[in-house]
């Protein structure tokens, strides 16, 4: 299989989000410690960045490089695209998401939670002694209840 080691779509990508954020060559190169030119030569492709440069010019906006598996590069396209929308809106409509995203979390919480109390429900008949069903207990909640 031949390695794809074209950076095109990573340099179109921080095009798109400078843009987005309605910044300036200039401003990003002065943000990245590097000379407005440097960044002008990286976006119009006639050099081959490095990757702490990338990395660089990014992290001065906000973002980063992710190593994703090939065969869920879409579901991370649609998770950047989403971001970006998200860093679009103004701080009303962000916050109106925000509440909506934690209304969701708290939901998710509560299912798990009801999971966890039928779970142990099927356990409380059996006969597997105390210590077990506090290990058993334990082990559920922790495990069912966490939200990362």
């Amino acid at each position: 299989m031949a390695v794809n080691t074209n950076t095109d779509h990573i340099i179109d990508g921080f095009i798109d989000i400078r843009k987005k954020k309605k910044l300036s060559q200039a401003a990003v190169a002065k943000r990245a410690d590097l000379h407005q030119a440097a960044v002008g030569r990286i976006e119009n492709k006639s050099t081959n960045p490095q990757l702490d440069t990338i990395i660089k010019l990014l992290n001065t906006m906000g973002y980063t490089l992710a190593i994703v598996p090939a065969g869920e590069k879409e579901s991370h396209v649609i998770t950047m695209d989403l971001f970006s929308d998200i860093e679009s809106l103004n701080d009303s409509n962000r916050k109106r998401v925000k509440a909506y995203v934690d209304e969701l979390a708290e939901k998710e919480l509560e299912e798990r939670r009801k999971a966890t109390d039928e779970l142990l429900a099927m356990f409380r008949p059996a006969d597997i002694g105390d210590d077990y069903k506090a290990i058993l207990e334990e082990e559920l909640r922790r495990k069912y209840e966490s939200i990362d």
